[in-house]
């Protein structure tokens, strides 16, 4: 647990893709948990932000570089995130603003009935349906966001000897501290 919860120590390129597939594979479940029970459910993927953060910060203390240099993997992630978001959905054939077009003009009729309950449930259902129309591209994009960063970080080599964030490969017994 101490891999996902602590940014102090090192990892090894290969625990480092155990850490981050593992990740990714919550996430995608989540993501489509959320799509089909409710995508309020999508903001308990907030609490997985510090993990990753943990995880990077021991890659680049494995490279003899301070883990602040995570900040500049997140301004790439959110770069390369918000670019996906945009082309994705297109090439699937979803139109997000036709559908929240629709779902506001639609909210008119139930903000209109005076029955805050049937615009909830409306709110609820129209939420549920983007978020299925949206689930391949999301899964997709975070795919892609988990490989630019991981390619990114592969380019940071494990240095062989003690440094300041702890013991070599070679002399520590585990790389999971």
């Amino acid at each position: 647990m101490e891999l996902l919860f602590s940014p102090n120590g090192r990892i090894d390129q290969p625990t480092y893709w155990r850490a981050v597939l593992t990740l990714f594979g919550i996430s995608a479940v989540l993501t489509v948990v959320s799509a089909y029970v409710s995508p309020f459910l999508g903001f308990v993927s907030i609490i997985f932000i510090w993990p990753w953060i943990a995880v990077h910060a021991k890659r680049f203390h494995d490279a003899g570089k301070t883990g602040w240099l995570t900040l500049g993997m997140i301004v790439l992630a959110i770069v390369v995130s918000a670019i996906a978001g945009m082309v994705l959905p297109a090439l699937f054939g979803v139109d997000v603003g036709a559908m929240q077009r629709e779902m506001e003009e639609n909210m008119q009729d139930y903000l209109s009935s005076n029955d805050p309950g049937a615009a909830m449930a409306y709110v609820m259902e129209e939420s549920k349906r983007m978020s299925q129309a949206q689930l391949l591209p999301s899964i997709l994009s975070t795919a892609i966001v988990t490989g630019v960063v991981g390619f990114v970080m592969s380019l940071f080599k494990t240095d062989p000897n003690d440094n300041q964030y702890g013991p070599g490969p070679a002399s520590a017994g585990t790389t999971f501290s």
